[in-house]
């Protein structure tokens, strides 16, 4: 819209609110000027909500979302312009739509809500915090926020406190198959308990240096090599082998389920 646009619609706007009984057609008329000074600044809202995309998506806010609100602030910004101060409205509306943008994260930030002032408070000492660098005492942060430091202790804890995560979050985005809860385990979950007694009683059933051969090779906690085996049993390499081969074809036979 021209200036001039803005000044007549911004003209017919305010005459309808500040009228104590406003006619039908001024109603009608205003209200067309309403819908015309939203349309035409929309771009404006979206705009904005450009500069707080890794903020959203940090807190995973839907980024519609986060564009009605800045519509929100929009329209009040058109009901309260007063076209007679002599600055655009563009220029007007912006602080509405930032203040709009800025009350959703405010109450969307986290599951508990905190007061608008307190979080506005620590996400302006955050942001000092990162210009000023991280070596900085809390003391100056304080004093270029002209609070003490008790208060803005107070303010971070809280606000750090309040930080919360849900257990129905995605890993690695929405398309991913699993949770956060997946990752917690339960001390109630009983712990798997491996029973080898059956290959035991299997063995037991082998010929004694069979049953020598295996225990010999893989009853420690390191699997020894053939070598090993026949030199701490004191016979040749090969009989080693040819025994644990007999020993393996004997229990595949017994553990072979019939078909």
């Amino acid at each position: 819209m021209t200036a001039d646009e803005e000044i007549h619609l911004g003209s017919i706007i305010r005459e309808w609110h500040q009228h104590t009984n406003p006619s039908v057609a001024l109603e009608r008329r205003a209200r067309r000027a309403t819908n015309r000074m939203i349309q035409a600044n929309l771009r404006l809202a979206v705009s904005a909500c450009k500069h707080y995309r890794s903020r959203a998506l940090q807190l995973r806010i839907d980024p519609m979302d986060l564009i009605q609100s800045a519509n929100i602030g929009l329209i009040r910004a058109v009901e309260l312009f007063d076209p007679c101060r002599g600055y655009k409205f563009s220029t007007y509306a912006y602080w509405w739509i930032k203040h709009g943008i800025m009350r959703y994260f405010h109450d969307h930030a986290g599951t508990i809500r905190l007061p608008a002032h307190l979080v506005e408070t620590a996400m302006k000492a955050q942001a000092l915090s990162r210009d000023m660098g991280a070596s900085t005492p809390l003391s100056e942060v304080a004093e270029k926020l002209s609070i003490s430091s008790e208060r803005l202790n107070f303010v971070l804890d809280r606000y750090s406190s309040c930080r919360t995560l849900s257990l129905d979050q995605e890993l690695g985005g929405i398309d991913s198959d699993g949770c956060l809860g997946d990752l917690i385990s339960s001390n109630n979950t009983d712990q798997p308990n491996e029973d080898y007694g059956w290959i035991h009683s299997e063995i037991a059933h082998l010929e004694h240096y069979e049953r020598l051969v295996l225990a010999c090779r893989y009853g420690q906690d390191s699997v020894r090599s053939l070598a090993q085996t026949a030199e701490q049993l004191g016979i040749t390499k090969a009989k080693a082998q040819r025994i644990e081969q007999k020993a393996l074809q004997h229990l595949r036979r017994r553990l072979t389920p019939i078909r």
